[in-house]
């Protein structure tokens, strides 16, 4: 079809656990999250090496250091520099060596990642996305971009690293009945560090009786900032009877350090 030779796909690889995953169209990075712990003042570097198979096109690939936000479902946004405002940036001290290389199919070729971190910087994280994108599409027939996404998670160390959050906007979706109580709430990370963390949800009766709960591992960092809508389905053992109950929502990080907790009531009507 003539539209899908207009096509633009835009496929990407964001490896936050894994140092080597596979990419789109055989494209493969190993050191595909650069993290690292440094002073004020030290030098810092990470090699990501860039393949592709031996059935794949010849690819032109640029580098870009972009900015790191996060959308409310956890995935990472690359930001621009006129998006990029974060005081917790790492975007601008970093370089790209090379930035621009051609790969043909079955080669490797490197990526080094340095910088300095400034020398008044405060303590915690510093953050960035290198954008590996091919320079023109790899099969001109269905006109396909080839990328990978390499987070940057960098801790300036010292006294006074935190890790915190506040929860807003806490709701039950109605109508709520015995048999089901849907919540959902946002919670922003408001320290100056990234982390994992759960969020829990308990319920409990007039007489102090916890009769629903629900906890929902999130598997994205949360990065200083930025906001996280959290989503929680309780099901009591057994529909519950008319009355007022207690919920409390909280948020912990994977050591059970608790970062916030906030709690509401509701009634219950048949």
């Amino acid at each position: 079809m003539k539209n899908s030779k207009l096509l633009l796909i835009s496929l990407s690889l964001l490896a936050l656990l894994l140092g080597m995953g596979p990419a789109s169209a055989g494209l493969r990075v190993d050191g595909a999250v650069f993290e690292e712990v440094a002073a004020p003042g030290q030098h810092v570097s990470h090699e990501a090496i860039v393949s592709t198979k031996t059935s794949d096109s010849p690819l032109d690939m640029k580098v870009k250091i972009l900015g790191y936000g996060q959308t409310e479902d956890g995935s990472s946004a690359a930001l621009n520099e006129t998006q990029d405002t974060s005081l917790y940036s790492a975007r601008p001290f970093l370089k790209a060596t090379p930035e621009s290389f051609h790969l043909e199919p079955g080669e490797s070729k490197s990526v080094v990642i340095d910088g300095t971190i400034p020398s008044d910087a405060a303590v915690g994280g510093r953050y960035a996305i290198i954008n590996i994108l091919s320079a023109h599409p790899s099969n001109n027939s269905v006109g396909i971009n080839v990328a990978i996404n390499i987070p940057v998670r960098l801790t300036v160390n010292g006294t006074g690293v935190l890790d915190a959050g506040e929860i807003s906007n806490l709701t039950l979706r109605e109508p709520i009945s015995g048999k089901e109580q849907n919540v959902s709430f946002i919670f922003k990370n408001t320290g100056n560090h990234h982390y994992k963390f759960q969020a829990e949800a308990i319920v409990k009766d007039s007489s102090d009786r916890i009769v629903a709960n629900a906890t929902a591992k999130q598997a994205a960092r949360s990065v200083p900032s930025y906001s996280r809508k959290i989503e929680l389905k309780l099901i009591p053992a057994e529909s519950l009877p008319d009355g007022t109950y207690n919920l409390t929502t909280t948020v912990k990080t994977d050591d059970g350090t608790i970062l916030a907790s906030k709690e509401t009531t509701f009634d219950i009507f048949s």
